[in-house]
């Protein structure tokens, strides 16, 4: 997963696990919470269609499939 790839030179490791662990939980508060069912749908580019929200600078990418909620794509601050 790429989330687990995320280092900072900033942060230990433990730190980042920390971060990373947080964010998850915090992506499917926001996700499943049926308030925020209609997110941002991207018009055009690479992920067209697809909803997106971002969370703690993290750009989050996601489909509804039924019930539930599929993240198909997350990215990086400053990631193009």
């Amino acid at each position: 997963m790429k989330l687990l790839s995320f280092r900072s030179p900033h942060f230990t490791p433990e730190e980042t696990f920390d971060f990373i662990a947080q964010f998850a939980m915090e992506a499917e508060d926001l996700l499943l919470n049926p308030i925020f069912s209609q997110l941002y749908t991207e018009e055009r580019g690479e992920f067209k269609g697809l909803s997106r929200c971002v969370i703690r600078g993290f750009r989050v990418y996601s489909e509804f499939v039924g019930n539930d909620v599929v993240v198909l794509a997350v990215k990086f601050p400053r990631e193009n």
